[in-house]
C-alpha cells in the first residue's frame, strides 16, 4: 500500500511546526534592565530631529 502523503511533506510540516513553536517568545518581563535604561540617551524635545548616528552604510546614502 502506498503512503498518502510523501515523506518530504510530513519532514517539512515538522520542521515548520518546530520552528513556530521556537518562535513563541521568551519569558520574563518585557522591561528593560536597570542597567540599560541608564546607558540609553537623553531623549530629544518633541520640536528637534533625533541625532544622527554615524553607520557604516552612510557613504551610500549620502
Amino acid at each position: 500500500m502506498r503512503n498518502r502523503l510523501p515523506l518530504w511533506v510530513l519532514t517539512a510540516a515538522a520542521v515548520l511546526a518546530l520552528l513556530a513553536g521556537a518562535g513563541c517568545g521568551v519569558r520574563g518581563s518585557l522591561d528593560t534592565p536597570p542597567k540599560a535604561a541608564s546607558d540609553m540617551p537623553p531623549p530629544s524635545r518633541p520640536g528637534e530631529p533625533p541625532a544622527h548616528k554615524p553607520t557604516i552604510l552612510d557613504p551610500l546614502i549620502r
